[in-house]
């Protein structure tokens, strides 16, 4: 469906009050860390995350729920999201989850507010078109996480411009479940991908529910077989999106 003239211009205040939400953010952020000599950036990310996610959702007019179908998870975990909306960034910040690092593409370095933010905070960065690089940058993180007692973010389709309505699934955050000895919490957002797809700017008005399901144990199983633990979630992905073969995932238009 073509955008209307109304939805275009939303966009465009959406963008601008990213730009002002993201710099009050900063503004918190540097002297608090500074003051605190980092002690707060937990209590940071929590919490600044959580108005920067919300108060752009609400901007675009997008009533943003979160269901925990199991108990809400209170220890360190590896979380993972599905990746299709140019939303996700708002939604994963707004999900308030605690203690808590996201991995994302070392692209976001370029943009300067992104990359003070992102050093500041600690998150991880990783080279997606270099798996070695990546590997490398994932096992540097290792200790820092255990040490701290952190939980991890990714989104293990590692773009949110992809084929199907679940793309294929990459499987480092499950090494890095595996490595850590961390259950896997998976979060499945319902209607990002509709109200804003991965290939547009343009966003529509809407509903999004984050769903948080039960931790999964890994405890017993090798690192050799991760790569099976995850397509198993890729296809519980699907069952919750909906669709019922590989076929069928890839004829699903937004």
């Amino acid at each position: 469906m073509q955008p209307t003239i109304a939805e275009y211009i939303r966009s465009v205040f959406i963008a601008l009050w990213f730009i002002i939400a993201l710099t009050l953010c900063m503004i918190v952020l540097i002297p608090a860390l500074l003051v605190s000599w980092g002690r707060l950036r937990n209590h940071m990310i929590k919490y600044l995350g959580f108005f920067l996610g919300r108060s752009v959702l609400w901007v675009a007019g997008i009533n943003f729920e979160v269901k925990y179908v199991g108990p809400k998870p209170t220890e360190p975990a590896v979380f993972i999201m599905n990746h299709a909306s140019t939303l996700d960034l708002f939604i994963i910040v707004g999900l308030q989850l605690p203690n808590i690092r996201f991995v994302a593409k070392k692209e976001f370095l370029y943009n300067p507010l992104f990359f003070v933010t992102g050093k500041l905070t600690d998150q991880i960065f990783i080279d997606r078109s270099d798996s070695k690089k990546s590997i490398k940058t994932l096992n540097k993180a290792i200790d820092k996480i255990k040490r701290e007692k952190l939980s991890v973010f990714f989104a293990p389709e590692g773009t949110r411009k992809h084929k199907g309505v679940i793309g294929r699934f990459r499987h480092g955050a499950f090494y890095m479940a595996h490595d850590l000895g961390y259950p896997i919490v998976p979060i499945y957002v319902e209607g990002a991908r509709e109200l804003c797809p991965g290939n547009s700017l343009v966003t529509r008005k809407g509903t999004i529910t984050a769903y948080i399901h039960p931790p999964v144990d890994i405890t017993g199983k090798t690192r050799g077989e991760m790569p099976q633990v995850s397509e198993e979630m890729r296809r519980q992905y699907m069952e919750w999106a909906g669709v019922k073969s590989e076929e069928e995932n890839l004829q699903v238009e937004a």
